[in-house]
């Protein structure tokens, strides 16, 4: 993404963790949505799926006890990679559907 700001030009980066994995925003099919961290799309994909499925964390790793109950299923074409004030954004619009 880029900004120009009084002849100023800042490119903002996207957000990584200390892995060095991209952050990645999507919504759940029947609503709401979440963040993973992952090293590409494919890989962020799969891990949603797995988180929604209830067997693994956001990080990619596995539950001792998978959660019982509905499967979320993450919409693929909602996934993107974001900035930090991106995922602030997202994170601000999801708790506002709560209230």
């Amino acid at each position: 993404m880029l900004v120009t700001d009084n002849l100023k030009t800042t490119i903002m980066k996207k957000y990584r963790n200390e892995n060095g994995d991209l952050c990645y925003v999507f919504a759940w099919e029947c609503g709401g949505g979440n963040s993973v961290f992952a090293e590409s799309k494919r890989s962020a994909l799969r891990r949603a799926k797995k988180f929604g499925a209830g067997t693994h964390d956001r990080n990619g790793y596995k539950h001792d006890k998978p959660y019982k109950g509905s499967v979320l299923v993450p919409n693929e074409k909602s996934m993107r990679s974001v900035t930090y004030e991106e995922l602030k954004e997202f994170d601000r619009g999801l708790y506002l559907m709560t209230i």
